[in-house]
Order: C-alpha cells, then structure tokens, then sequence
C-alpha cells in the first residue's frame, strides 16, 4: 500500500508541475505574438533571439498560418525566416539604432 500511495503521490506531483510549465510558455507565446503585433504595427525595427542565433532587422512578413516570422536586415541585404515557436525572445529596437546601422 506504501509503494501505491508513493507512486500516485509522484503522479501527483508531476501533474501539478506540468500545469505550471504549460502556464509559463503560454504566458511567454503571448508576449512575443503581442511584440510582433506591436512591431508591425509602428513598423519598427526588432531584436529576435531565437534557437542560438540573433537576428535585427525589419518583419516584412508574419505568416500566422505557418508559425513563420520573415526579418530582413536593416540595410535590406540579408533575410531570415524565423518559425515563431522558437522565437526565446523579442524585442522593439529604438530607431537611433536602425539609422546608425543604416550609416554604417
């Protein structure tokens, strides 16, 4: 009977956690589409972390069927396309940054 109640305990526990985490990437999921959002409509430029690499540039298109975000560079010489699911983190960048990109 110990082994019993032990065992459904751990359910117990792992089921309660799992909720947690489920919570916390949701939260995180509607704070990078509420970004996007954001960016798209003052057309400004962004910062995305994403898998291991970095990306800064324009969203030129955001397509929500496919999940896909496509960022080209403030220069307009380099594109990426960024699934929205691996997007760690996304930022608004202050347009001093993209004029002094652009000059460089």
């Amino acid at each position: 009977m110990k082994k019993f109640l032990s065992a459904m305990g751990e359910q117990l526990t792992n089921f309660i956690n799992s909720k947690k985490i489920d919570e916390q990437a949701a939260s995180k999921s509607e704070t990078v589409l509420r970004n996007i959002d954001l960016a798209i409509r003052k057309q400004a430029g962004v910062h995305v972390i994403f898998a291991d690499k970095s990306f800064t540039g324009d969203i030129i298109k955001y397509d929500q069927e496919r999940g896909q975000l496509v960022v080209k560079n403030f220069r307009k010489s380099m594109s990426t396309i960024i699934r929205v699911a691996d997007i760690k983190r996304i930022s608004l960048v202050p347009n001093e940054v993209r004029k002094s990109q652009i000059l460089d």
